[in-house]
């Protein structure tokens, strides 16, 4: 009886059974560092004045907050020290089969979204504030943080929650037209508003439904839907101060129509136009938008040459900059009423990969365009993709600190340069 096989694979199986348990464990445990030494201190209150010192890191999808940068990893987010390059914490759910989607940072909180759940991340410790299972994750699920609020898609709304608790706070429905909402930003506005601007039907290609992109203005105390305006891709929309976006008007087809919007408990309603035959955003804030176009200025060139930035009280052209011949500007960042962005050389396709000397980070006066400050730039290797991306881009300017890179991130050379 003892050597019956039968009786063999059952014995295995019972020795197995531990060990299966345990990996199965392993596999699905959460990783919960917590802060690793005293929370690094901010670098400055504002943006920097005369930016000198630089740091090498690596790119990545990341935001910097205070003393940390904050990236995303497969399965959740980690913080590292700014100044020493190193782990500050990790958190990660490793039994989410879908991984981490998406994420948001506020001075105090990180929002990770998954699937089917969000997850509230104590900035300074790294230890878990609170985790909402929402069951309804068939889509990409994004996050958006403001007015101590995160906002997340739901059928046919938008949903908040509380940051540091994850209190349910309200549900603002979108229109019948919209039954599958992609939440883009949340843009956090006086008087208890925030205007939320979103995908409507991201599934269409399923559907046959319309897409279009929705402004929905949002009471953040109760969720009522105070107004709603129709703009272009929210990626061609910048914001220019507290209250206005710029944004080409998305019920025309002349795509240089660009409309200052004035934001307000009220509704959204056009100020100005701006007067530009191009319209290529690179940066926004302080009162002031800013375009880039080639020397004819017909914005068609891979090479932005000539800078225009526009008042955004009234669309008036406040100031132009040309680049010395040879050179062209990247996109940029306006913070404290300066316009922080990369000067550099003409690339084509032939530098791919070449150590690119030369660039130059600028910090100008956003109201007249004067050279506040110059740095220049330590040797970068040029990615190995088209001209368009071979461009030195000012992705963020906060608390003392700046970082730049090689556009959308996808080379692993970053700066983050401090005064």
């Amino acid at each position: 009886m003892r050597d019956d096989p039968l009786y063999v694979a059952l014995g295995i199986a019972l020795l197995m059974l531990p060990v299966l348990l345990l990996l199965g464990w392993y596999q699905n445990r959460d990783v919960v560092t917590g802060a690793q030494g005293p929370f690094p201190a901010a670098f400055g209150t504002e943006a920097p004045v005369a930016p000198e010192h630089v740091m090498r890191r690596k790119t990545g999808q990341r935001v910097l907050v205070h003393g940390l940068s904050v990236e995303s990893t497969t399965d959740g987010a980690r913080a590292v020290n700014l100044r020493t390059g190193k782990e500050y914490w990790r958190y990660e759910r490793q039994n989410e089969s879908s991984g981490a989607m998406s994420f948001d940072v506020s001075e105090r909180t990180v929002v990770i979204a998954y699937r089917e759940t969000l997850v509230g991340v104590d900035l300074r410790t790294g230890k878990r504030l609170w985790h909402e299972d929402l069951g309804d994750g068939e889509t990409f699920r994004g996050v958006r943080l403001g007015a101590g609020q995160a906002l997340t898609e739901a059928p046919g709304a938008v949903r908040a929650f509380d940051e540091r608790d994850g209190r349910s706070l309200w549900t603002a429905k979108t229109p019948k037209s919209c039954p599958e909402v992609g939440v883009y930003d949340a843009y956090a506005l006086p008087d208890h508003v925030s205007a939320v601007p979103v995908l409507c039907n991201v599934a269409s290609l399923d559907t046959d439904a319309e897409q279009y992109y929705l402004l929905l203005g949002v009471d953040t105390r109760t969720g009522k839907a105070l107004w709603q305006r129709r703009i272009s891709h929210p990626w061609g929309v910048v914001r220019g101060d507290a209250h206005t976006l710029a944004a080409p008007n998305p019920d025309t087809d002349d795509s240089l129509a660009v409309q200052l919007l004035d934001m307000s408990r009220e509704g959204a309603t056009p100020r100005a136009d701006l007067d530009t035959t191009a319209w290529n955003p690179v940066g926004a804030g302080s009162g002031t938008v800013l375009l880039a176009t080639d020397a004819q200025g017909n914005g068609d060139s891979n090479h932005d040459t000539v800078l225009h930035a526009y008042d955004t009280e009234d669309g008036r052209l406040a100031w132009r900059l040309k680049a010395p011949t040879g050179q062209e500007y990247g996109s940029g960042v306006i913070a404290d009423g300066r316009v922080y962005l990369v000067r550099q050389p003409l690339l084509t396709k032939a530098d791919a990969k070449r150590r690119i000397p030369g660039a130059e980070l600028l910090v100008l006066d956003a109201d007249t365009g004067r050279a506040l400050h110059t740095l220049r730039l330590p040797a970068m290797t040029a990615p190995n993709d088209d001209v368009y991306f071979m461009k030195l881009d000012v992705h963020q300017v906060t608390d003392g600190a700046l970082s730049l890179s090689w556009r959308e991130l996808w080379t692993d050379e970053q700066l983050i340069i401090t005064d």
